[in-house]
């Protein structure tokens, strides 16, 4: 009795907060295509994609990259990088569907990694772009992945940030829980998260031990760039893409197929280390021209962590002959 008593008095008092809590109002279908809030670089854009609106962040000019943040994440995850790489490039920095601005269907979608990569060659279709190099982190770079296999004609390199599918037997990623699962209940975790409450927490958390390092000023921009993801999170879309990361299937066949050249990124206190390990063996081993880099001290969002660094090596592999045998199947660890 005491449990469910301290249960539904739990739920009395966060409801009223969800209720009342601007965040709370994500859009599922955004066909007025409105933002959050503006973006701090470049201009808001929309493409409509098999009938979904998909958000994105266009600025510099030059050849297109294509930025896909992880799981949970929007655009701004590149807040700290993408500086650095519009001065030499055309960046589109987007929302993949059931993130930020971009429409978070509750049906018909089940957030895998293959249909996003669907949507986002779609999107490069309608965009009229003959190829673009793309960069992707965790979640987005296994969509990275997909896409260099599946849509070879439309891509031209990939770098990917502790992507995965390629030995997918047993992964240590922790699903947000059950509770997301149901319509009410799970309308909780996601309204305190959406409320901000917890946004320096969470930002700790995703930083791990790299948050000590770290200047007040780069402790705000992170804290900002999560607070501002957190804004629009959705239940149904937050939900698919936690069961999406623990049973998608083994991409390892249809990855053996990758032609065009791959960069694989990881750090050396990441939580996923031994997953981006086994990935960037089996890249290497496969694949004739990849590069792997493993950062001294580097945790799974390296993105975030270290922007300069992250950028000098990919402006480098960017601007490699694609044919440079000296570059294919290397791998080194920089400080």
């Amino acid at each position: 009795m005491g449990t469910r008593f301290h249960t539904f008095a739990f739920i009395l008092l966060f409801f009223p907060w969800i209720l009342l809590n601007p965040g709370c109002g994500y859009i599922v279908k955004n066909e007025r295509q409105q933002v959050y809030s503006k973006s701090k670089f470049g201009q808001d854009r929309f493409a409509v994609v098999q009938d979904h609106n998909i958000h994105y962040v266009e600025t510099g000019e030059g050849q297109p990259i294509l930025l896909i943040p992880g799981a949970w994440s929007t655009y701004r995850y590149w807040n700290r990088i993408v500086p650095l790489l519009s001065k030499h490039y055309r960046l589109l920095a987007l929302d993949y569907l059931g993130v930020g601005d971009s429409d978070k269907p509750r049906s018909g979608f089940r957030y895998t990694v293959g249909e996003q990569a669907d949507l986002i060659a779609g999107m490069i279709e309608a965009l009229q772009v003959s190829k673009v190099h793309i960069i992707g982190t965790s979640y987005g770079g296994s969509i990275a992945l997909n896409l260099a296999a599946r849509y070879p004609d439309r891509v031209g390199k990939v770098v990917s940030i502790e992507g995965n599918g390629m030995k997918h037997k047993k992964v240590p990623y922790r699903p947000m829980g059950g509770l997301l699962k149901w319509p009410v209940l799970g309308e909780i975790p996601i309204g305190v998260t959406r409320s901000g409450l917890l946004d320096r927490m969470i930002a700790k958390g995703v930083m791990g031990k790299a948050w000590h390092p770290l200047d007040n000023q780069e402790r705000n921009e992170i804290v900002e760039i999560i607070s501002q993801t957190n804004k629009t999170a959705s239940r149904v879309s937050w939900y698919r893409i936690s069961r999406t990361l623990v049973t998608s299937k083994d991409f390892a066949e249809e990855a053996k197929a990758i032609r065009i050249p791959i960069l694989y990124l990881y750090g050396e206190n990441s939580g996923y280390r031994r997953m981006a390990e086994a990935n960037a063996e089996f890249l290497r081993s496969h694949l004739p021209f990849v590069e792997v880099f493993c950062f001294k001290n580097g945790i799974h969002n390296l993105e975030l962590q270290k922007p300069e660094e992250v950028a000098k090596i990919i402006l480098e592999f960017f601007d490699q002959n694609q044919t440079d045998s000296s570059a294919a199947n290397s791998m080194r660890s920089p400080h």
